[in-house]
């Protein structure tokens, strides 16, 4: 593009920062200035949009996202991956990293190469980071909603598909106390993976390890894990506690109100900060669509007044969306907007390691934006200084 794109917003949330009546300036996808008021000139030929009775800011990340729309990662098609972008985009998220289920190794190969697919075209909705590999190393006590006989161990024989598509594997999520995961950790690690620990019931020991090792991050918090439990007279904490008080943790919560009682994600906040809490929607194919029977990577589940549940009982994901995430961090919660729009845009970017390039409305980043009205629904959304018109 190389005409400027001009958005004059009411109020801008960097989110660092917030300001009263100011201007972005973006061009060829990264933003040139950040300039005060209403002022400043356009050229003939730019793009101008007139946000001042809205609020602007960096667009949604979501580091944890199956599906939505009708499409799910494990669909492993071009069309599910851009299909599943594109409904996300209209929901605020400019950036997101598809999530695997735990499967046969043939099936995550198919996903994988759909995602490195999606990653080298333009974006067709949110941009793709790359994928979040859920399984299938995961305790089988703490499996969630994954397919029993799918949830195993490494095993480097059957598991060459980790070094295959390294280069789209932006995180993974493991269970630590299995054989085989500490030297995973490493390796994964090494070799630039974000390492996150989840669907796992480790001892204190085995988790000083896993950190030792280069893991640095928490799936969905007290979901799928480990808590507070009595040992005789004595009491032993979880991982969810374990991660409450570890500096070298970061974490992220599922915010629609079923996965936590808002008053644990307060907790949760107070405890570890903003900077150190992300938002994530762990969205199925189910979100945006009418209530029904639904498909999660091979596992049935039945969506009924905004919860999906498999048929065991348990929560199958989730079919919220990163713009009801903030709205639920604010009017739920309790949190202040610009807290709660670091915890959807600048945090995941931190906990990723692409903060350098996007998450913060500054110079030189991603002109990356979500326009939002007073009642913090989604008026626009802009990835690489496009509109996501089609979305």
């Amino acid at each position: 593009m190389k005409e400027r794109l001009w958005i004059r917003a009411g109020k801008l949330y960097t989110p660092r920062c917030v300001y009263d009546g100011a201007t972005v300036v973006a061009r060829a996808g990264l933003i040139q200035g950040v300039l005060p008021g209403d002022q400043a000139a356009p050229a003939a030929g730019d793009v101008v949009i007139d946000a001042r009775e809205h609020i602007v800011a960096p667009g949604l990340i979501d580091i944890h996202v199956h599906g939505g729309g009708g499409h799910d990662t494990m669909d492993a098609t071009p069309e599910a991956l851009d299909g599943l972008a594109a409904f996300h985009a209209r929901h605020g998220t400019t950036a997101l990293l598809p999530s695997t289920v735990a499967a046969s190794p043939e099936e995550v190969h198919r996903a994988l190469e759909a995602v490195e697919e999606a990653m080298a075209r333009p974006p067709a909705g949110a941009r793709v980071l790359g994928a979040h590999v859920e399984g299938p190393f995961l305790n089988p006590a703490r499996r969630g909603a994954h397919v029993e006989r799918q949830v195993r161990s490494p095993d480097r024989a059957r598991d060459d598909w980790l070094t295959r598509h390294q280069a789209a594997i932006r995180r993974i999520t493991l269970a630590p106390e299995l054989p085989g995961a500490l030297e995973l950790i490493r390796d994964m690690r090494a070799g630039g993976v974000l390492v996150s620990l989840g669907h796992s019931a480790p001892s204190e020991d085995v988790l000083q390890q896993a950190l030792m090792a280069g893991a640095s991050h928490v799936t969905h918090l007290f979901n799928a894990m480990s808590t507070l439990e009595k040992m005789g007279p004595l009491r032993r904490v979880g991982l969810a506690e374990y991660a409450l008080v570890c500096d070298g943790l970061t974490v992220e919560v599922i915010g629609d109100g079923l996965h936590l009682p808002f008053a644990l994600v307060q907790l949760i906040v107070r405890a570890k900060g903003a900077s150190q809490v992300a938002l994530v929607t762990d969205a199925m194919r189910a979100a945006g669509l009418p209530d029904g029977r639904y498909q999660l990577g091979g596992m049935a589940a039945t969506v009924r007044g905004g919860m999906a549940v498999t048929d065991e009982g348990g929560l199958a994901g989730s079919v919220a969306t990163m713009d009801q995430l903030v709205r639920n961090a604010v009017a739920g919660v309790g949190l202040p907007l610009a807290q709660a729009l670091e915890m959807a845009t600048l945090t995941p970017a931190r906990i990723l390691g692409i903060a350098a390039r996007q998450g913060e409305i500054a110079v030189g980043k991603a002109a990356d934006f979500v326009i939002l009205d007073r009642a913090l629904r989604v008026v626009e959304t802009i990835v690489d200084g496009n509109v996501m018109r089609d979305a």
